[in-house]
């Protein structure tokens, strides 16, 4: 299934194509490994943020996990992968060692542990879209800090996660009672046409 937006074809698993059409405050998937929700919403991400910079908005994109202590535990790989692999996203990010941005100036990528850092991302500017990744562990407190923080016009916060309890913050939040104006999805490796071939393996 592909979504097409501007430039190109962007391919996603078909699950995904309603989660992204249209307009939503919150976007997610849950599920097991091998469903392509990171790398999906990683992609997605660099899609949203090339849209707005064409728009001429300017902000920053902010990709959480609960625990980061450094880089190297961040999203920043993945979104690098997603956008190298699709020609005008990197025609239009500038991608470095330790960080990703849009060669206008308008779109800047941000990548923090909610554990330690909850309360600094209070001061960032202008967040127009926060994905948590590997949200699970995502505490109450968190939840209930970081989503007044994501308040400008039109700004998202997307949510990937894969359920281990009922009773976590963000399968409370996001799966049980999904709040209004979102749009959330069970995916797993059957819905993902590109599912790795060493899990397939393994699953059978």
């Amino acid at each position: 299934m592909s979504l097409e937006q501007h430039q190109g074809i962007i391919d996603l698993p078909p699950k995904l194509v309603p989660v992204f059409d249209g307009e939503a405050r919150y976007r997610g998937a849950y599920g097991g490994r091998g469903s392509g929700k990171t790398r999906s919403f990683a992609l997605m991400t660099a899609v949203r943020g090339y849209v707005w910079g064409m728009q001429g908005q300017e902000g920053q994109i902010l990709c959480a996990r609960e625990h980061l202590n450094s880089l190297d535990e961040s999203s920043l790989e993945e979104v690098k992968a997603a956008i190298k692999s699709v020609e005008w996203l990197s025609d239009y990010y500038e991608i470095g060692e330790k960080y990703i941005k849009s060669r206008d100036g308008r779109i800047k990528y941000v990548f923090a542990g909610l554990r330690r850092n909850v309360d600094s991302i209070k001061s960032k500017a202008r967040v127009l879209l926060c994905w948590v990744d590997e949200a699970e562990p995502v505490t109450e407190e968190a939840w209930r800090k970081l989503v007044p923080t994501v308040r400008e016009d039109d700004s998202e916060i997307w949510v990937t996660w894969n359920p281990e309890s009922k009773r976590s913050s963000t399968n409370e939040r996001f799966k049980e009672n999904q709040p209004e104006n979102s749009k959330i999805v069970q995916l797993n490796g059957r819905d993902n046409p590109w599912f790795p071939e060493v899990l397939d393996q393994e699953r059978r």
